[in-house]
């Protein structure tokens, strides 16, 4: 499907204003584009897998918006993106050509003598040029010293040493570049932890990223799972590019929350490390499951966790009996490593019940002498 793409450049100051004068040609849905700061309060609010690296702002601003290109499903061109075609809207929109579409958009601007004039261009453009254009701002990086990300259509950065182990990611729709903050506290502790005979357990798998890092720095294998279809086929695509074989990653389209029991069928549990890069409000009901798939020695790394949340994911593991071992913050994101501690639980229970037990003596007695008969005598 072919698109027209316009673009608005203004002064910031402006950029406001000539968003309501498009709402006038039925323009409702625009973006703008500018170098203005983000707040901390912005940041915090955002959960982008690529942060934005902006030059000094230099008072511009770009407003975007599209529109059905003429030829699509009809020979009619309506200033409008939508591609509903119901009777009631059309009656509500203006049939224009693009030219006359700018023409218009720019004599109402110019009615209002306080706005500058901006420049309006406009171009064609088919899905898929604004449908990959994310992967202009997704470039290798360094993840650890030796660890390096880099997209699969990206050269290998001149910097990469012989040793270096590279990660061959196209995310697609799935969450999972490596560049955002919860992906990387989850890398770094898996390194610490993965030895030749580890087992993995991705829960909410996303691209794979996890996973297959895991496996490229010596992991034994790895079982993934996701609740989105297309983040299966992405990972089992990703694991192709990286050379694993389908022998040492599985990935399946699962809810872990939902259908616990019918996973654990299917996987070879327990694990020795599990992971789960979500959110802190799906980490803390899966801390109920979760210790099904692990033993007394495995490990839990959990991220994706707004540091306002981080005490409520740190209670829930305690109450499922996790001893955290470590918790690391980058930014406003935290990441728990945790080990299992049941069996240590019930051992401590087993004790006390033993030694509750041992010194529990009958509340009545008395001591006898030789020949006395006992007055009352309760059975402990």
């Amino acid at each position: 499907m072919k698109w027209i793409k316009y673009d608005i450049t203004t002064t910031t100051e402006d950029a406001d204003m000539i968003g309501e004068i498009l709402s006038e040609f039925n323009i409702s849905g625009y973006e703008i584009s500018d170098r203005v700061p983000l707040t901390k309060e912005e940041e915090k609010a955002m959960y982008t897998d690529i942060p934005a690296e902006l030059e000094p702002d230099d008072g511009t601003s770009i407003l975007t918006f599209y529109t059905e290109a003429p030829g699509n499903d009809t020979q009619e061109f309506f200033s409008t993106g939508s591609s509903l075609r119901d009777s009631t809207l059309e009656e509500q929109m203006t049939v224009l050509q693009p030219d006359d579409l700018v023409q218009s958009i720019l004599q109402r601007i110019q009615e209002l003598s306080f706005l500058q004039t901006p420049t309006i261009t406009y171009c064609v453009q088919d899905d898929s040029l604004w449908k990959d254009k994310w992967k202009e701002n997704f470039k290798p990086f360094h993840v650890a010293d030796d660890i390096i990300i880099k997209p699969t259509w990206e050269d290998i950065p001149s910097d990469a040493k012989k040793d270096d182990i590279i990660i061959e990611i196209d995310p697609g729709s799935a969450f999972g570049t490596g560049t955002h903050e919860t992906t990387k506290l989850c890398l770094l502790a898996l390194r610490k932890y993965i030895t030749p005979e580890t087992t993995i357990l991705d829960a909410g798998c996303g691209s794979g990223i996890l996973a297959i890092a895991a496996l490229l720095c010596g992991a034994k294998s790895a079982f993934c799972l996701d609740i989105d279809p297309a983040a299966v086929e992405g990972t089992l695509e990703n694991a192709q590019k990286n050379h694993i074989s389908s022998d040492r990653l599985q990935a399946i389209h699962a809810n872990i929350l939902e259908n616990h029991k019918e996973i654990l069928a299917q996987c070879h549990a327990p694990f020795h490390i599990t992971v789960a890069n979500i959110l802190a409000d799906v980490i803390v009901p899966l801390t109920d499951y979760i210790g099904e798939f692990m033993n007394e020695d495995s490990i839990f790394i959990s991220s994706g966790i707004l540091a306002e949340k981080a005490d409520m994911v740190e209670k829930s593991l305690h109450k499922n009996n996790f001893t955290i071992i470590e918790k690391n913050t980058m930014g406003d994101w935290v990441s728990f490593v945790a080990k299992k501690t049941i069996d240590a639980n019930n051992e401590i229970k087993s004790q006390n019940a033993t030694k509750h037990k041992k010194n529990n003596k009958p509340k009545y007695c008395k001591t006898l002498k030789k020949n006395d008969k006992p007055k009352y005598r309760k059975t402990p």
